[in-house]
C-alpha cells in the first residue's frame, strides 16, 4: 500500500479541467491521501462549479482565499462584490447556498508540524494566529507597520521570513512560484495561461499541469 502524502494544491481559480487532469497526473486517493487547496478554488475561470465539485470528491480540505473572502464579505452586506458574486449565484444555481454554507467552514490557515498553509502569507510582526483573516487571505509585501501590504515598491513579506518552519502560500500569480528553502509559493498563473501546481509532501515535489488557455489578464500587481 503505497504512503499516505500530502497534497497542496495552488490556486484553481475554477480551472476544473486542469485541476482534473493534475488529479489524475498524480494518482490522487481520497481515502489515502490528504488533499488541501490553498484558497482561491472559485472565480476568474470558466468552471467553478466543476472545481467545487472536484474539490468535493476528493474530500478535500480548503483555505479561505481573497476570493472567497470577498464572496462572504458580499453576501454579508459589508463588501460590493455584486458582479462576480452574480455570476458565481447563476454558475452554482440551487448550490449557491451549500456553497457559502461550505466556504464558511474554511480557516484562514492550517498548521501542523513542520508545516503553515496560508493563502497569502504571513505578517513579520505578529503571530499568525492573531493575524487579521483580511491580511492573511491578501498580504504580498511588507511596509514595516502593517499599513500598506500591497505596494509593490516594498519587499515581499517572506523576506522577513526566517522561520525554518516551511509556509506555503499562494495568491501572487505574478510571481509564478516561489522555492526557498523554508518558502514555497504554488499560485503559477493557471487562470492567466501559465499553470497549475500542487505540492507533494514528504517529498515536497512540485507537479505541474498547462492550463488549456489564458482565462484572464494577469495583474503585474
Amino acid at each position: 500500500m503505497k504512503p499516505q502524502r500530502t497534497i497542496i494544491v495552488g490556486d484553481v481559480h475554477g480551472c476544473a479541467r486542469e485541476l482534473d487532469k493534475l488529479v489524475g497526473q498524480l494518482d490522487i486517493d481520497p481515502h489515502r491521501d490528504r488533499v488541501l487547496f490553498i484558497g482561491d478554488l472559485i472565480n476568474k475561470g470558466p468552471d467553478s462549479r466543476g472545481a467545487f465539485e472536484i474539490y468535493r470528491q476528493l474530500r478535500a480540505q480548503s483555505l479561505l482565499g481573497n476570493h472567497e473572502f470577498a464572496l462572504l464579505k458580499h453576501v454579508d452586506g459589508e463588501w460590493n462584490w455584486a458582479r462576480n458574486a452574480k455570476r458565481l449565484q447563476k454558475e452554482f444555481g440551487h448550490d449557491f447556498d451549500e456553497l457559502i454554507a461550505t466556504i464558511r467552514t474554511w480557516p484562514g490557515y492550517i498548521e501542523t508540524e513542520g508545516l503553515l498553509a496560508v493563502h497569502a502569507g504571513v505578517r513579520p510582526d505578529l503571530p499568525v494566529a492573531k493575524t487579521p483573516m483580511a491580511d492573511l487571505v491578501s498580504i504580498r509585501t511588507w511596509d514595516g507597520k502593517g499599513v500598506d501590504l500591497q505596494n509593490p515598491a516594498n519587499p515581499p513579506w517572506f523576506d522577513f521570513y526566517d522561520d525554518p518552519q516551511l509556509v506555503v502560500f499562494g495568491h501572487w500569480a505574478a510571481l509564478e512560484g516561489v522555492q526557498r528553502d523554508n518558502v514555497i509559493g504554488l499560485d503559477t498563473g493557471c487562470v492567466y495561461g501559465k499553470t497549475l501546481s500542487a505540492l507533494v509532501l514528504p517529498e515536497r515535489e512540485i507537479v505541474c499541469v498547462k492550463a488549456k488557455t489564458a482565462y484572464c489578464a494577469i495583474r503585474k500587481k
